[in-house]
């Protein structure tokens, strides 16, 4: 089973292997579905220092996190080296072909950082990881919605995507003029006044003996060298389930969950509704207006 793009070929091999033993599916349908979603995925993996959750034998049997370039890699895949004195060469998924390979090598989840190697130190989207206690993706959904809500009046464009795990991103595309310190000092200011006004239901605490059965509004993705899973990315996890950016509409209904959408169901589904996030670069938002806009907006009053 080859893959070709232009001048490269790809020789697939052991795409019989059964890699999500539940469902069914094999590497040869991975394989397929990284192909058929690469003009979707690419625009937000595009030049984003990458970490690759592998599986070589399937997911059931475990897997483990690769972010350095090997050597074997072929001349056509890109990399950038980040670092102090510990220096990574992580790896960049540019192109479809960069994306069947690593499939091919047993990549089934792809994890990005917010910046692109370009301007590594001015990320270009915002995500608010909103993680629940275990049965409660209603807490989930109120908080997103909260988002929706409140980043717009800041000059900020929000869109949503499940997470394939637990879950959903808010994210929210940024101009890149911002360095992660600023990024990240609006997402502390949004989270802490979320969780001021619904402190019964949301906090900012780190660990989970401290959260009191509440959701954990997480805005670490937004620090240097932290990475998100990737829209449209597969899980290694039961049921094939994937990243997938989603409608607001959708978020409002209650049957909805961050598994919801898998590699079996995910093909008719774009095909019938498309990609939610076609226009996410169409307008951007300025870290520096929101932080202004936020003072003027949700100062603590006395």
């Amino acid at each position: 089973m080859d893959y070709r793009f232009g001048d490269i070929a790809i020789a697939c091999t052991h795409v019989e292997r059964v890699m999500f033993p539940d469902a069914g599916i094999t590497k040869g349908d991975v394989l397929a579905y990284y192909h058929h979603v690469a003009s979707a995925m690419l625009p937000e993996l595009r030049r984003r220092p990458l970490t690759i959750e592998r599986f070589t034998k399937g997911v059931d049997q475990g897997g483990f996190f690769m972010k350095h370039y090997q050597k074997h890699y072929p001349a056509w895949i890109d990399s950038i080296e980040l670092g102090g004195k510990t220096r990574v060469r992580y790896p960049l998924c540019d192109t479809p072909a960069a994306l069947v390979y690593f499939a091919n090598q047993g990549g089934v989840a792809l994890h990005v950082m917010a910046s692109r190697a370009d301007a590594i130190d001015h990320p270009d989207v915002i995500v608010f990881d909103l993680d629940p206690p275990e049965g409660r993706f209603d807490l989930v959904r109120t908080a997103a919605l909260i988002l929706r809500d409140l980043l717009p009046p800041l000059g900020l464009p929000a869109f949503v995507k499940t997470t394939g795990s637990k879950g959903l991103h808010v994210c929210v595309p940024i101009d890149g003029q911002a360095t992660y310190d600023g990024v990240l000092r609006l997402c502390d200011a949004i989270a802490k006044h979320v969780c001021r006004v619904h402190g019964e239901l949301f906090t900012t605490e780190f660990y989970k003996k401290d959260r009191r059965g509440r959701l954990y509004f997480d805005t670490d993705r937004n620090r240097l060298g932290a990475t998100f899973i990737a829209a449209y990315s597969l899980r290694g996890k039961p049921g094939a389930p994937i990243s997938l950016p989603i409608a607001w509409s959708e978020v409002e209904d209650p049957a909805l969950t961050s598994s919801a959408f898998t590699l079996r169901n995910v093909r008719e589904r774009l095909e019938r509704v498309g990609d939610p996030w076609a226009a996410l670069r169409a307008e951007q938002g300025s870290v520096a207006h929101a932080l202004q806009r936020f003072a003027q907006l949700h100062a603590p009053t006395e």
